[in-house]
């Protein structure tokens, strides 16, 4: 803003009788009131800026604050929620299929992929979930960690689930919870009381995916990735015993076929590597070569 004065001159006598003129510019007020504008345009300007700073900060903000979906819910299997419409994946872990039979510390089959989904239904009752979104899976599902709201404080249900065994630990995106299943193995808690299959490789077997429907299923999928708390009994394949992978002392792995000479005195122990096929085809992809008899 440019000031502008008009000046008019004021004539003071000097000792010399000389007249002098000097300039009689802007008066106080006139230049007060002017120093007034100025700061009123800068602050205006000033509080416009902070303000467009505010809502841009808030923008950012809310651009990096997580999806979250809240309600009752509907368990759809051990790792699966329908929340609001919303279907939600457990986010770092993975449980049976609804489909999948383990064996128990006896050797007994059971449906371990329905107990952990009713071990889950049951843990969420009617209390409303609150689910965090990571990302959304190629199924279309929020993969999301839930939580419990109860009066006791929230619960990460994703937690809860691989801490009593009733999921394990899903490396394969995190490993956030495998001091947990860790925990839960030494203290052989649910699926770790006996034998099973972990979930993704009991998907390979049966050609499942986690979106897709169960193509075959058996009794109990024996395992590239089988796990036991003692004992090693032979599970039942959908077309029989199981093939025994053994591994001799020479260190070479062969599999022997219920019909084998040496089937039976042959005993699997799955902590030392050994392992227990469906299929002869399955045993080679996994480097057993078959017994001479």
């Amino acid at each position: 803003m440019q000031l502008r004065c008009k000046c008019t001159p004021t004539s003071v006598a000097s000792r010399r009788r000389v007249r002098v003129f000097t300039p009689k510019c802007c008066t106080s007020q006139k230049f007060d009131a002017s120093i007034s504008q100025i700061a009123s345009l800068t602050g205006r300007t000033l509080l416009a800026g902070f303000a467009s700073c505010i809502v841009l900060a808030s923008s950012a903000v809310a651009a990096d604050a997580p999806k979250v979906i809240e309600g009752p819910a509907r368990v759809v299997d051990g790792d699966t929620l329908v929340v609001n419409g919303d279907r939600i994946r457990l986010y770092g872990v993975d449980a049976p299929e609804s489909a999948q039979q383990c064996l128990d510390a006896r050797g007994s089959s059971y449906p371990c992929g329905l107990v952990s989904k009713d071990a889950l239904a049951k843990k969420v009752g009617s209390s409303p979930v609150r689910c965090e979104v990571k990302n959304t899976d190629q199924y279309g599902r929020s993969v999301s960690v839930c939580s419990l709201k109860a009066l006791a404080g929230a619960e990460d249900l994703n937690a809860w689930l691989v801490n009593n065994g009733f999921a394990v630990a899903y490396r394969q995106y995190s490993k956030e919870y495998v001091p947990l299943e860790d925990a839960a193995h030494t203290a052989s808690k649910g699926i770790w009381q006996g034998q099973f299959q972990v979930p993704s490789e009991w998907r390979k077997a049966n050609k499942r995916t986690e979106g897709g429907p169960v193509a075959s299923a058996v009794a109990y999928a024996p395992p590239a990735a089988a796990v036991a708390a003692g004992g090693d009994p032979v599970p039942q394949c959908a077309n029989g015993p199981a093939i025994k992978g053994n591994i001799n002392a020479s260190g070479e792995k062969i599999y022997h076929v219920p019909s084998g000479r040496f089937y039976d005195s042959v005993r699997i122990d799955l902590k030392d590597g050994e392992r227990f096929f469906c299929t002869e085809t399955e045993a080679k992809t996994a480097g057993w070569r078959p017994s001479a008899q």
